[in-house]
């Protein structure tokens, strides 16, 4: 038992000698970023900053990427090794993409020219096919250096090719590995196939307007090339077509193991008419192995007439949206249109305590009348039997006629702040509080009332109340003649006043006679009384 326990010791201890032995010499390898490439190992790993790295299959192909460059350990037949990978965009001159990629035709002679043949230091260059060397033709062929030649191509050298070149650069040996990717094709033993268009299609064409055939053909490459012919067919006959261009198309990579060569052969009709419409027409490409073609037929597009789906569509597009946005530009000014000129009278008279609130700024003259013995006697002032017109007081005093009007001669309840609040409450607690108990604000407008704070604040909060309560009215009276523009205050006026001075309508005194002004003001007043209502 000892025995066999000493034996699996030896046996462990030199695999895992035979695991972590010492890496020999460096090899360096330089490619061309974009190429395919494949390292020479059995295994390898790449050699991160902190040594971890995953093992990879052997002998795999991949397209070289700049970010490969690096450090790995590569398995060889004589051991580990460590090998140095400089991955570099096309800065080697001696390099040529062109020779990247080659055509060999099957059952005759054929060569490869390795793309960096003339990038190294020696005369001698070792090809691959996957990861094993390619011998020599045993048969005497003259090859250039850097060419491996082919005595007769066959189709299992289909695939990817590797040279080998040295290079000594700074000290250092470098192996520049290329690759060229060979096909082995049948020479012209298939006829072209015609793409586009589909045989028996339809396609439009507009009257009056020149119109471009097109038909996309895939040829093998071939010596002599095939060729690409439209045809007109009118009353069973075919008529050469005059053609304007033969161009090469581009193919992509993923098309090119089956495809050698695109090309688009074009013919034109000049002013497009009805009788173009009815005829048929036909592409043929052919080589010398057959041909191939496709039959259209031209129809009449129904042209659009864009400028009539602009005007009777995108018209009323355009006049909604304008619409939409004046509407939200100039909201407020419509709110306020519509809130003095359609009130409905919802308001609940049985709670308010007043028919009209009035706010003005007394004047010098008035508050001289005020303080004047006349003031204690109204009859004598305003009798009570006269009528306002009757009655010949100077414009200046309105806010001295207008509380005897309506009181006494309508009979409204009238708010006044310095009779019906006790002083000294808070100023905007008795505004709330007086535009919430009456059913109209009457506001006396003049240049001492829009300097007046408290005034400009009766008023702001009559328009946000009218816009809030669709049963509120507010009437503005313009005491003087009014202004041509707004009056220029610092501190200016509210956006909110602004906006109202430029919309609500406004009554203008100018005397006590005019009956228009007070026709225009008893209409504009409630039509319920607290009075009234109270009997």
């Amino acid at each position: 038992m000892n025995i066999i326990m000493l034996c699996l010791a030896c046996v462990s201890l030199t695999v895992c000698k035979d695991l972590h032995q010492e890496p020999s010499p460096t090899m360096h390898y330089k490619t061309i970023n974009g190429e395919v490439f494949m390292m020479p190992c059995k295994k390898w790993t790449r050699i991160e900053q902190e040594m971890s790295a995953v093992t990879e299959n052997s002998f795999a192909q991949f397209k070289a990427e700049v970010a490969h460059s690096g450090n790995y350990t590569c398995l060889t037949s004589g051991g580990w090794q460590v090998l140095h990978l400089q991955v570099v965009d096309n800065t080697l001159g001696c390099w040529s993409a062109e020779k990247s990629r080659v055509t060999l035709y099957i059952g005759i002679r054929g060569q490869i020219i390795c793309p960096g043949h003339s990038c190294g230091n020696s005369t001698s260059t070792v090809w691959y096919k996957g990861n094993r060397t390619v011998s020599k033709s045993k048969r005497k062929i003259s090859c250039p250096t850097g060419h491996h030649c082919l005595h007769t191509v066959q189709k299992h050298h289909n695939g990817v090719f590797f040279c080998d070149r040295d290079l000594r650069e700074r000290g250092v040996n470098w192996t520049i590995r290329s690759s060229i990717t060979v096909k082995a094709l049948h020479r012209g033993i298939y006829p072209p196939r015609i793409l586009r268009p589909e045989n028996n299609s339809v396609q439009e064409a507009e009257l009056g307007l020149n119109y471009t055939l097109r038909c996309v053909v895939d040829f093998p490459e071939a010596d002599p090339p095939g060729a690409i012919q439209w045809f007109l067919k009118n009353n069973g006959y075919l008529k050469n077509m005059t053609m304007e261009e033969i161009e090469n198309e581009e193919v992509s990579d993923s098309e090119r193991v089956k495809v050698e060569l695109r090309v688009i052969g074009k013919a034109v009709i000049e002013q497009v008419t009805s009788q173009d419409i009815n005829r048929t027409y036909i592409c043929i490409a052919q080589n010398t192995s057959g041909n191939d073609s496709a039959t259209i037929y031209l129809k009449k597009n129904n042209k659009i007439e864009w400028s009539s789906l602009i005007e009777y569509t995108l018209g009323p597009i355009l006049f909604v949206s304008g619409l939409g946005i004046v509407v939200r530009v100039k909201w407020l000014e419509i709110q306020l249109i519509l809130k003095s000129r359609w009130t409905f009278d919802k308001a609940d008279v049985g709670h308010k305590d007043f028919d009209v609130f009035l706010s003005n700024v007394w004047s010098t003259t008035s508050m001289e009348m005020v303080s004047s013995p006349l003031r204690h006697n109204h009859d004598d002032l305003f009798p009570f039997c006269l009528d306002p017109l009757q009655v010949e007081v100077p414009s200046e005093r309105l806010e001295l006629l207008l509380p005897h009007v309506l009181e006494d001669q309508w009979g409204y309840r009238l708010c006044l702040l310095d009779r019906d609040f006790l002083p000294g409450g808070a100023y905007t607690k008795d505004v709330m509080n007086a535009i919430q108990k009456s059913q109209m604000l009457i506001c006396l407008l003049s240049a001492e009332y829009f300097s007046d704070n408290n005034a400009v604040f009766v008023l702001e909060s009559g328009v946000q109340a009218l816009l809030q309560n669709s049963g509120f009215k507010l009437q503005l009276i313009w005491t003087k003649k009014a202004p041509v523009s707004l009056p220029q205050l610092d501190p200016p006026l509210p956006v909110v006043i602004q906006k109202a001075l430029k919309v609500l309508p406004a009554l203008k005194f100018t005397s006590a006679k005019n009956t228009d002004f007070w026709r225009c003001l008893r209409k504009a007043m409630p039509r319920q009384r607290l009075s009234s209502l109270q009997k």
